[in-house]
């Protein structure tokens, strides 16, 4: 017979820090052995010091969160019961993460090892992403579970858990990140449609664009998450977010010097953008909030090619680079816009609406 009187187990702020923490081991150890792949293109086998810190880190996480049930159980009642709210898909991710684990043993074994973009893609890879995915979310499910109905409350953890899931995105996409390709530094030369050699000349600048897209998606895409039942988003939650998807990136393909100028002048922007969205109240932004996207979106890519231009200069014509920020900016207006569609205001101290 289900107890359904049973209070709801909460993990504590200080459990949900240790847990995040230890998604920093797992999610940094995925960025090392995604710098093996690129970097050792010789690796011959599964069993390697990278593959070692990933999995110690499955294994550490794992005895955790058998220390945090077993210190939960109470006598008579299924040791099911004692996993904390928020925690199951933590549970499932680890047992996930194993299974997935062995499946990319079998997998290395049978058709080798990845070295480039296929490493990526693989099955076996991506169900560890998904099961990364479940283990790094744990701080935000737990803070929601703690909040309850009402306003949601962005505690250290689930500021940290966001920050890992963004890095993790930035990982799994790093194919089609901006900071990494920085296509404004490489040379273009327009080439009349239907004359030879359009299509060559075309492809670099296109994916170029493309991956404006797809970086500033990645980048909006969380900041509008935590205005998801907040009254306002976290301080320095712009920088967190361009920090995790400039830099881990640019430290598992290799710190070129043009692309580290690049993200540091989006990071130096994300910082004023965060000066100054720490000055505006939560109602305030909501409102709007399409507008605050665009510009936060339009900051970054600005500074970007700030730090490119002192680098090593802007080769792109001022149409596209320039035209690579307003799409991106538009981008980021939209996501508000479908964000905000059809819903109702977070409820303040004193009651519903704002």
């Amino acid at each position: 017979m289900v107890d359904t009187a049973a209070p709801t187990l909460r993990a504590g702020a200080r459990k949900d820090l240790v847990t995040q923490l230890l998604g920093i081991w797992l999610l940094l150890a995925v960025f090392l052995d995604g710098w093996a792949h690129l970097h050792i293109p010789e690796l011959e086998t599964f069993f390697t010091p990278w593959h070692a810190a990933l999995y110690s880190g499955l294994v550490a996480t794992g005895a955790w969160m058998a220390y945090v049930i077993w210190r939960n159980r109470t006598p008579g009642r299924p040791l099911a019961r004692a996993i904390p709210a928020g925690y199951q898909g933590t549970v499932i991710g680890l047992a996930l993460f194993a299974v997935a684990g062995v499946l990319d043993l079998a997998w290395h074994e049978i058709l080798g090892i990845e070295v480039s973009l296929d490493a990526l893609v693989s099955p076996t890879h991506l169900l560890l992403g998904f099961s990364l995915f479940l283990i790094l979310g744990t701080g935000i499910r737990s803070a929601r579970a703690a909040s309850g109905p009402g306003a949601f409350a962005w505690t250290p953890a689930a500021v940290l858990s966001l920050a890992l899931l963004t890095g993790l995105g930035a990982f799994f996409l790093i194919y089609c990140s901006a900071f990494v390709r920085i296509p404004p530094a490489l040379p273009y030369l327009p080439t009349p449609i239907g004359s030879p050699g359009h299509a060559q000349a075309e492809q670099p600048p296109a994916l170029g664009l493309a991956s404006y897209l797809v970086t500033t998606a990645l980048i909006i895409g969380p900041f509008l998450y935590t205005l998801s039942g907040a009254r306002r988003p976290p301080y320095g939650i712009a920088t967190i977010l361009v920090a995790m998807v400039a830099w881990l990136p640019l430290g598992m393909s290799g710190l070129r010097p043009t692309a580290v100028a690049g993200a540091a002048g989006a990071t130096a922007a994300a910082v004023v953008a965060d000066v100054l969205l720490a000055r505006r109240p939560g109602p305030w932004l909501r409102r709007r909030l399409p507008a605050i996207t665009a510009i936060l979106a339009a900051f970054v890519w600005t500074g970007q090619l700030i730090g490119i231009a002192l680098a090593s200069g802007i080769e792109w014509p001022v149409s596209m680079w320039l035209g690579a920020v307003v799409l991106s900016a538009g981008v980021a207006a939209a996501l508000a816009f479908l964000s905000s569609w059809n819903t109702t205001s977070v409820p303040g101290p004193g009651g519903p609406g704002m």
